[in-house]
């Protein structure tokens, strides 16, 4: 994929993914003009990332990707707070545009669905799967908890509420999805 290209180039690409997804939206966006805005040429683009797909999830990746460390704050209901109020920060923000934009797209663009799940939903579940670990190790889960509906029922709250733009992905919606929705969920 991308890792051929220079880092430099890579990230004048990724960036200029998304400021184009941003701008026009993912079926608007074409190679072509990741390319004219990045500044790199069409061989380089089609040579690093033989499909749009693949090349949105390589940007995504970039900005959003890699190993992450599930916040440590000696309590389930601290890490679930510190990591909520991280998500809802990136969904409110001008990324959380073009995330809403890309699950759209992905509805009607199977091998798009396929890259978004891949990197915003599978390469994160480590994490909450570490968290919940520690809340076991600490009593405060049953042995065998799973972090499956956690992290699913997360991700649709979020992206829901961003989605239909219902309040402000703020601390008190945070703290409302905490303790009403995910511990609750968590001891079913």
């Amino acid at each position: 994929m991308g890792t051929a290209t220079r880092p430099e180039r890579r990230e004048a690409i990724c960036e200029a993914v998304f400021e184009l997804l941003g701008e026009v939206g993912y079926d608007r966006m074409s190679m072509d003009a990741v390319a004219a805005r990045a500044r790199a040429s069409k061989a380089t683009i089609y040579r690093g990332w033989p499909s749009k797909p693949e090349l949105v999830m390589e940007a995504i990746e970039h900005r959003y990707g890699g190993a992450m460390e599930p916040p440590d704050t000696g309590s389930l209901r601290g890490d679930l707070i510190a990591q909520l109020n991280a998500v809802c920060a990136a969904a409110g923000g001008a990324d959380g545009a073009v995330f809403t934009g890309l699950l759209t797209a992905a509805t009607h663009n199977a091998e798009l669905a396929e890259c978004m799940f891949r990197c915003a939903y599978e390469s994160k579940h480590v994490m909450y799967e570490s968290m919940l670990k520690r809340a076991v190790e600490r009593g405060e889960l049953p042995e065998g908890t799973r972090a499956d509906l956690l992290h699913e029922v997360l991700h649709a709250m979020v992206t829901s509420r961003r989605m239909w733009q219902t309040g402000p992905l703020d601390a008190a919606f945070v703290e409302r999805l905490v303790d009403r929705v995910l511990i609750p969920v968590l001891h079913t």
